[in-house]
């Protein structure tokens, strides 16, 4: 009997374990929307599509806006300088003829006439009287009075210890006085590098 009373009780422990209508349900379970459950999750996408749209595409498009403003500004400054530009062309070439290409090669080369005049002022006139001069290229010729050889040959000396002058020569006439005497001076002279 005791055998029997197991197996009776295993069959009814059987049972209660087995699935029932309430445990076991193949249908679907179907929740309802539970707005307090949501609240949290809807702000969050909420919050994340009104953050995108804000950075993503309305700050970009602003800034988009904003440049566009910025090369209409650069785009009218322009054409009003190329409306003030628009002779330019010719009066470049006006102002060419009047300026530069002017002197010919030979012309380039020459010592500036200034600087000739201030070396004769400051190494030949104060000692000397100049009678008359002429400049030929970068050569120039001197009718000098009132000097002694020896004097003739200190401006020599001087004019040569200067850079701008490549040679100087004394040529003297004879005269019965000797204060008399004309004296021709040539000075040649180089261009200084640029």
């Amino acid at each position: 009997m005791a055998t029997e009373l197991k197996s009776k009780a295993t069959a009814k422990t059987a049972v209660k374990n087995a699935p029932s209508k309430k445990t076991m349900n193949f249908a679907r379970h179907v929740s309802s929307f539970n707005l307090r459950k949501m609240a949290p999750a809807l702000v969050i996408l909420v919050l994340a599509v009104v953050l995108f749209a804000k950075f993503g595409i309305i700050d970009q498009l602003q800034k988009k806006t904003a440049l566009y403003a910025e090369l209409g500004d650069i785009q009218t400054q322009q054409e009003v300088l190329n409306q003030k530009l628009a002779g330019y062309d010719e009066l470049a070439a006006q102002y060419g003829r009047y300026s530069y290409g002017w002197m010919s090669e030979e012309e380039v080369s020459l010592v500036d006439r200034m600087e000739v005049y201030s070396l004769i002022e400051a190494k030949i006139m104060t000692p000397a009287t100049i009678v008359n001069f002429s400049i030929n290229d970068n050569i120039v010729t001197l009718n000098i009075s009132g000097l002694t050889l020896n004097e003739a040959s200190a401006i020599v000396k001087n004019l040569e210890a200067d850079e701008k002058v490549t040679s100087a020569y004394v040529y003297s006439a004879e005269a019965e006085n000797a204060a008399d005497a004309d004296m021709f001076m040539t000075v040649t002279l180089a261009k200084e590098a640029e």
